[in-house]
């Protein structure tokens, strides 16, 4: 009952950036960096040498943030605590009023950090577990010695009453594991969140699905599933109920509208929520590489020109909508079924195909209910 003033507030705030059409909720990758070597990552190591905006650069996209009626963003990469500059970035943040949330591997978070995070009262701080017992835990990291830096982390942030969630993706080297995880985030009062569907990497890579665990085996919290932004879907919604298409670009900014007029983006891309490069480009979601709209002017350092890269991706994403290959209606699989644009993208470049990976996790759903 507590709660219940906070929730209408989001309503109503939501529905705000709904019938407004502002971004209240951007991710924000600062890097492709990261001190780990994970095999399941989704993001290419080829992506860590891609330059990042300097720390003005930063500064001045979280001005355009805060204009245009952002409220709710997300810190990530990469791993965000390699960029030296992350401290001035968060209090800047902070100072603008920005609700921030941390998805990080926790690694490179010390004593020091963890002050600091309670100074600048971020709202959470998301570590990855990807086991608890340490030969798993750095099988999985690829880096000797990050399960003792991980969870000394975990007792730095709890001693400083740092807010903590985690997330854990179901692999072969932690399927064990996940029932022990789950209980010690339990043990702290943390959300966990369970990702029981790995996806392919952004230039297409099947590899990550060789690293995939048993969902049978592993299917033990009813508030576990997640999408690839992290956060807590309801098992009981029905997940993007259609397939979409492709508007082609006519060469002068915009683009050709399919003929059925039909929303499928229901995470909120596009209307309410996007996500941020580190070179500074605004795109639809964080597993959407494509395309990418320039947020700062030519001369880096300027002033952004945000509203313009938003107005660009609104009216791209307003453009998609079912054509002729949208079976979603007649599957039996569609209550179940995590498809997303995001996957049918990663798959093949377009957003119309039934992805096979997304297919194969309904069916197992039905299976192990």
């Amino acid at each position: 009952m507590k709660y219940q003033p906070y929730n209408n507030f989001w309503q109503r705030l939501h529905s705000s950036a709904k019938n407004k059409g502002f971004p209240l909720r951007v991710m924000f990758e600062l890097t492709y960096q990261c001190n780990f070597n994970c095999k399941h990552c989704y993001v290419p190591k080829s992506y860590r040498k891609i330059r990042e905006l300097k720390t003005k650069e930063v500064f001045s996209v979280l001005d355009e943030l805060k204009k245009i009626g952002c409220f709710y963003l997300g810190f990530t990469g990469g791993e965000p605590f390699v960029r030296k500059d992350i401290m001035q970035i968060l209090w800047y943040a902070k100072r603008k009023g920005f609700e921030i949330i941390i998805y990080t591997n926790g690694s490179l978070i010390d004593k020091t950090a963890a002050k600091e995070l309670k100074r600048i009262r971020v709202n959470k701080v998301d570590i990855t577990i990807p086991a608890m017992s340490k030969p798993a835990f750095e099988r999985i990291s690829g880096v000797s010695g990050s399960w003792e830096k991980v969870f000394a982390a975990i007792n730095f942030l709890r001693e400083n009453k740092v807010p903590l969630g985690f997330k854990t993706c179901v692999l072969k080297e932690n399927e064990s594991e996940i029932k022990g995880i789950q209980d010690f985030a339990r043990s702290l009062g943390a959300l966990h969140r369970l990702d029981d569907m790995l996806s392919r990497r952004l230039d297409g890579s099947e590899e990550p699905f060789k690293y995939r665990g048993t969902i049978a085996k592993c299917r033990t919290s009813s508030h576990s599933e997640c999408s690839p932004q992290g956060e807590a879907k309801n098992p009981d919604d029905k997940i993007l109920r259609s397939a979409v298409g492709l508007p082609q670009n006519d060469g002068n900014g915009t683009y050709e509208s399919i003929s059925v007029n039909s929303r499928l983006f229901e995470c909120g891309v596009g209307v309410s929520q996007a996500a941020i490069t580190p070179l500074g480009e605004l795109k639809p979601c964080l597993m959407i590489d494509s395309p990418r709209f320039r947020i700062l002017r030519e001369k880096r350092g300027q002033s952004a020109d945000f509203k313009v890269a938003w107005l660009q991706l609104k009216k791209f994403v307003s453009a998609i909508a079912p054509d002729e290959n949208y079976n979603c209606n007649k599957c039996k699989l569609q209550t179940y079924c995590k498809w997303c644009p995001a996957r049918s993208w990663l798959y093949n470049k377009n957003f119309t195909s039934c992805e096979p990976e997304s297919r194969k996790n309904a069916r197992n759903s039905i299976q192990n209910f």
